[in-house]
C-alpha cells in the first residue's frame, strides 16, 4: 500500500510540475488586464487541480498555498474582483513556490520557509482586500455576463473500499471540493445513520450520496476523485438540466427520502426530480444551445489518447539498444559481402531497410520540441527588466522544432547566461534609448529552426551593441594581447570568450564578472555545437548557437592512419585533397598552402604519436569550427559511416582531440575525432 501511494505522490509531481509549466507560460503572456474568460477559467481549473489532488496525497504547504488563490481566480471569473498586474505577480511567485514545494517533497530549508509563509500572508491579504470591492462589483454585472456554461445537477455514489489507506487525507476533503464547484446536497451513512452535510473524523469510511449543481463539466467532477479511484468505487451521473437544488420543493423532496437514497439509483433519483424539470429556470442562452453542441464530457468521451507518459529510462534504454542494432547492421553487411551470397546480401540490404526506419523513428522519441523549456526564459526576461527597470519585449519563433532532449537540457545554462548578459549589457534603459532614438521597448528575439542535420538558435537584441575597440583596450589592458597586434573583426569579437574577460562597465548582480561566455562555449563545444557573435554598435547584438541534431548518432567520414580507424564529424568537413609535397611549409610554423591560402596543419600520425611510416599517397581532410579552419592529414579516405557514438571510459579522459568511440562493422573500434578542439588549438598556429 505505502508503494501505491509513493506512486500516486510521484505521479502528482510530475503532473502538477506540467500544470504550472502551463499555468506560467499563460500568466507571462498576459501583458494587460484585459483578459478572457477562458483564460482565466484555464487558471482557476489548474490552481484547483492542483489544489485538490496535493490536498488529497498529503501536501500540506500545496494546499496552503493555492488556498485562497484559488479563492480569488474563482471571484475574478465570476466577476466580483478584477485580473490585475499585481495577481499576476503574486500568481507568478506562487508558481515560484509550488516548484520549490514539489522538488523537495515540502521539506523547506529556513529560507524557502520564510518566503513560503510570506506568500500565504500576501495571499491571504490580498484576497481579503478583493472583499470591499464584491458587493459593487456583483451590482454592476449584468447576470448573463457571468454564465460561462449550462448548470447540470449530477447525482454522485461514492462508497470506499474497506482498505481505504489510511496515508491519504480524509475523504472528506473531496466533498469539501465538491461543495466548491456549486451548490451541494450531501447524505453521509454510517452505519445505520444518515446525516445530511454532516461529517466527523470517524466517517473515514462511510459511504456518500450527493447531489451536486454546477457548472462544471462531468470530466471536471470525475477528476476530484482520481487520487482514490483504485481504493474507492464512485459513479457520477448527470441527470438534470438545471439547478434543482433552487427549487425549495425538490431540495425537500431530497431531504426527506434520506434514509432511501442509498437504495435508490441515479434513474430513480432522476425520475423523481424530472417532476420540478418545469420549475427550473434556464438561462437563454443555455437553451440557444441546447441540443447542438456536445458537452465536455461528450466530447472527451469521444477522444482516443493520444499520449503517454513514458520514463527518459526506458527511452534511453530503447536507443541503447537500437544504437546496438545499428551496429549489428554494419556487421551483418559487411559478412553478406564477403561471403559474396547473393541471398543473405538480399536479407542484409532488406533488413537494413527496416533497421533504419526503426532507427529513424526510435530516435524522434528522444526529440522533443524546444518550447518546453521556453517558459523558463520567458520568466527570466520578465524578472530581470523588472529587476533592472526596464521596458523588454521577448518575442519566440520556432519553438516547435525539435532535437534530443539530452542537448535541450544541457542548453539551460549557456542561454540563460546569453538572455542575462542582453539584458543587462545590450538593451540599453529607457532613457538611453529615447536619447538613442530608438523605441522605449527593448527586444529580445530568440530563433530556433532546423538547418540540414543541424538546430540553429538565434538570440538577437536590438540594444547598443558590442564595441570591437572598447573590447581591444580591454584585451590590451589584460594583456590578452600587444598593442601592436593587427586582429580582425572576428578575432576581436571573439576575445569575449576567454576566461574572465569581460568589457562591461560596471558589475552588476546580473552579470559583467568576467565569468561566463568562456563557460557557455564550452558547454555548447560540448554537445558538439559551436557559438558565434555579430554585433553592431548602437544596433545589436546576434548570437548564434550551431547544433547536432541528437547526440546519439552522428553522420561521419572513416578515414585510416597506419591501419587505424577514425571518425571525423561529416558536418565539420569542408574539402578533400590529396597531398603533395608542395603543399607543406615546415618553415611557415606548420602551414600548408591550399588553393593560395595558408592553413594550419595537424598530422595525426605525427601528433598521436602512431609511428610507422606514411604511405606514398597522403591524404587531406579540411574542417572547420566557427570561423577557423585546419587541414587533418591521414593516410587514407576510406568513406561516409553513419556512426553511433558511444563514450570511452576513464583511460580516454584526458584525451583532448577524442569525443567518444564507435563500432565498425567488423567489430572494430573507431576513435571518433573532436573536430572543434582541434581546430581551437591548431588555429592558434597562424597567429
Amino acid at each position: 500500500m505505502a508503494d501505491s501511494i509513493d506512486q500516486l505522490r510521484e505521479s502528482f509531481v510530475e503532473e502538477t510540475r506540467d500544470l504550472i509549466n502551463e499555468l506560467e507560460d499563460i500568466l507571462l503572456s498576459l501583458e494587460s488586464e484585459a483578459v478572457s474568460s477562458d483564460l482565466i477559467d484555464q487558471i482557476f481549473r489548474s490552481v484547483h487541480t492542483i489544489k485538490g489532488s496535493g490536498g488529497m496525497l498529503g501536501f500540506d504547504k500545496v494546499l496552503a498555498v493555492t488556498h485562497d488563490l484559488e479563492d480569488i481566480y474563482d471571484r475574478v471569473r465570476s466577476h466580483e474582483i478584477e485580473f490585475t498586474m499585481a495577481l499576476r505577480e503574486i500568481s507568478l511567485e506562487t508558481i515560484d513556490i509550488l516548484k520549490v514545494l514539489l522538488s523537495t517533497r515540502e521539506q523547506l530549508n529556513n529560507q524557502d520557509q520564510v518566503r513560503f509563509a510570506d506568500l500565504c500572508h500576501k495571499i491571504h491579504l490580498f484576497d481579503i482586500g478583493g472583499n470591499d470591492q464584491q458587493g459593487e462589483k456583483k451590482t454592476e454585472i449584468p447576470v448573463s455576463t457571468t454564465i460561462s456554461r449550462s448548470v447540470i445537477t449530477y447525482f454522485i455514489e461514492f462508497d470506499p473500499a474497506k482498505n481505504l489507506s489510511e496515508s491519504l487525507s480524509h475523504p472528506e476533503l473531496l466533498f469539501s471540493e465538491l461543495s466548491l464547484m456549486g451548490n451541494c446536497l450531501a447524505f453521509v451513512k454510517k452505519g445505520k445513520d444518515v446525516v445530511l452535510n454532516k461529517f466527523s473524523g470517524n466517517d473515514r469510511l462511510a459511504s456518500w450520496r450527493v447531489v451536486l449543481a454546477s457548472r462544471f463539466d462531468l470530466a471536471s467532477i470525475e477528476d476530484i476523485f482520481e487520487w482514490v479511484k483504485k481504493e474507492a468505487t464512485f459513479i457520477v451521473t448527470d441527470i438534470v438540466r438545471g439547478d434543482v437544488l433552487a427549487v425549495p420543493e425538490a431540495r425537500a423532496e431530497l431531504e426527506k427520502m434520506k434514509d432511501k437514497i442509498f437504495k435508490s439509483s441515479a434513474a430513480e433519483v432522476k425520475e423523481i426530480l424530472d417532476n420540478y424539470q418545469s420549475e427550473i429556470v434556464e438561462e437563454a442562452e443555455d437553451r440557444k444551445d441546447s441540443g447542438t453542441n456536445k458537452s465536455d464530457a461528450q466530447q472527451a468521451s469521444g477522444d482516443s489518447i493520444k499520449s503517454i507518459r513514458v520514463s527518459t529510462d526506458k527511452i534511453d534504454n530503447l536507443l541503447n539498444l537500437v544504437s546496438e542494432m545499428v551496429t549489428l547492421q554494419a556487421r551483418l553487411n559487411l559478412i553478406a559481402n564477403q561471403l559474396g551470397d547473393n541471398e543473405l546480401i538480399a536479407v542484409a540490404e532488406k533488413y537494413g531497410t527496416f533497421s533504419k526506419q526503426l532507427r529513424d523513428n526510435a530516435f524522434t522519441i528522444s526529440l522533443v520540441p524546444f518550447g518546453i523549456t521556453m517558459t523558463r526564459y520567458k520568466r527570466l526576461v520578465h524578472d530581470l527588466a523588472d529587476q533592472m527597470g526596464k521596458q523588454i519585449e521577448f518575442v519566440t519563433e520556432g519553438e516547435d522544432t525539435v532535437l534530443d532532449k539530452k542537448i535541450i537540457e544541457q542548453l539551460t545554462d549557456p542561454i540563460m547566461h546569453i538572455l542575462r548578459n542582453s539584458a543587462d549589457h545590450g538593451i540599453e534603459t529607457t532613457e538611453k534609448r529615447i536619447a538613442a532614438g530608438k523605441s522605449e521597448l527593448g527586444k529580445i528575439t530568440m530563433k530556433i529552426y532546423h538547418q540540414s542535420n543541424n538546430v540553429i538558435i538565434k538570440i538577437m537584441d536590438d540594444g547598443q551593441g558590442i564595441d570591437p575597440e572598447e573590447i581591444r583596450k580591454v584585451a590590451i589592458r589584460k594583456k590578452v594581447i600587444k598593442k601592436d597586434d593587427i586582429l580582425s573583426y572576428d578575432e576581436l569579437i571573439n576575445l569575449v570568450f576567454l576566461p574572465g574577460f569581460s568589457s562591461a562597465k560596471t558589475v552588476s548582480n546580473v552579470s559583467g564578472r568576467g565569468v561566463g561566455l568562456d563557460v557557455v562555449k564550452k558547454n555548447i563545444s560540448d554537445i558538439r555545437g559551436n557559438i558565434s557573435i555579430e554585433t553592431e554598435v548602437g544596433k545589436g547584438t546576434i548570437f548564434t548557437i550551431k547544433l547536432p541534431l541528437t547526440l546519439s548518432i552522428i553522420d561521419g567520414l572513416q578515414v585510416k592512419i597506419d591501419n587505424r580507424d577514425f571518425i571525423i564529424p561529416l558536418i565539420q568537413v569542408s574539402k578533400i585533397y590529396t597531398l603533395s609535397e608542395d603543399m607543406k611549409h615546415i618553415g611557415l610554423n606548420q602551414m600548408l598552402v591550399l588553393e593560395g591560402a595558408q592553413v594550419p596543419y595537424f598530422d595525426l600520425r605525427e601528433d598521436f604519436d602512431l609511428g610507422g611510416t606514411p604511405p606514398e599517397r597522403q591524404e587531406i581532410v579540411l574542417v572547420g569550427y566557427e570561423n577557423e579552419r585546419v587541414a587533418l592529414i591521414v593516410d587514407m579516405v576510406v568513406g561516409e559511416n553513419q556512426t553511433v557514438l558511444k563514450s570511452l571510459g576513464r583511460h580516454y579522459q584526458n584525451q583532448d582531440f577524442i569525443s567518444g568511440g564507435t563500432i565498425l562493422g567488423d567489430g572494430s573500434v573507431a576513435l571518433v575525432l573532436d573536430v572543434n578542439k582541434i581546430v581551437t588549438v591548431f588555429s592558434k598556429y597562424k597567429k
